[in-house]
């Protein structure tokens, strides 16, 4: 991912209740102790799908396993499966196993639960004491300022409302979560997909966020897993919400190579490799 600095956050939504849709994502994404390395996280709701949203999964976990290290540590790495679905609305218990703590990384090893010995989602997590050294770059990223700036763009709410017939459930394209998009390359815009037939995305929070990295983890990971299904549809010429089209997600890997800030515009660049 890249970053790119193009101004201060736009006004966040707010509904009937005066909490914005930022608030409740946070909620979402955190987590309760009740117990000894277990936590309790809410339920799903809204989230588009009768199951529960694989980034909901990813970012409940990442904030179990961060809340059992030393608050310098950062995350490094997430390797997950999608085992059950969940139910909507139902709290999920998550437990952490304390795999490794050593002085440079630290591994745990998380599992979600709705019910006694029901195991529906297993992540384990690596975390590390940042340190400064040498870098490098390998590919050639991408020119941010030959993209569309994001607030030429329009928000993901107004992109949808101008579609017919809509390229996803009506759930999922019209919910206000907390993150503010803005679609560069997709099936369902103008230019199309990108130039290696992929979906990309600025994105940035709906409001101000805490320099939090743990926080700032989970919300990137909750994003991650926003259009790769319609990303993996691409070579097909069909969306999510094509008939006959169903998703279920099985496994997600990310690596997290240096801090994020959710505050400033990152840029999403999602490429299919290989479908079958």
């Amino acid at each position: 991912m890249a970053e790119a600095s193009t101004g201060s956050p736009a006004a966040p939504s707010t509904d009937s209740t005066g909490s914005t849709a930022l608030d409740r994502l946070i909620e979402t994404v955190s987590v309760t102790a009740i117990g000894d390395d277990r936590f309790q996280g809410r339920g799903s709701t809204d989230d588009g799908v009768d199951a529960t949203f694989g980034g909901h999964f990813l970012a409940q976990a990442i904030s179990a396993a961060l809340a059992t290290v030393e608050p310098t540590r950062q995350l490094h790495s997430i390797h997950a499966s999608f085992l059950r679905a969940g139910r909507p609305g139902d709290p999920f218990t998550l437990e952490v196993e304390r795999v490794r703590d050593g002085l440079s990384f630290a591994t745990r090893r998380v599992r979600a639960f709705q019910e006694e010995g029901r195991l529906l989602f297993e992540l384990t997590a690596s975390c590390t004491v940042p340190e400064d050294g040498p870098e490098y770059q390998g590919s050639t990223p991408p020119d941010l300022d030959a993209l569309p700036a994001p607030e030429s763009l329009p928000r993901y709410r107004d992109l949808m409302a101008d579609l017919d017939p809509l390229p996803l459930p009506e759930a999922w394209a019209f919910r206000d979560y907390g993150l503010d998009i803005r679609t560069i390359n997709a099936p369902w815009v103008a230019d199309g997909p990108s130039p290696d037939d992929g979906i990309r995305l600025w994105v940035r929070a709906d409001g101000a966020l805490p320099d939090d990295q743990h926080l700032q983890a989970a919300l990137l990971a909750y994003q991650s897993d926003e259009s790769l299904a319609d990303c993996v549809a691409i070579p097909f010429g069909g969306t999510w919400g094509s008939p006959g089209v169903l998703f279920v997600s099985l496994d997600h890997s990310m690596w997290f190579h240096r801090p994020v800030d959710l505050n400033d515009w990152l840029l999403l660049d999602q490429r299919p490799v290989t479908v079958g």
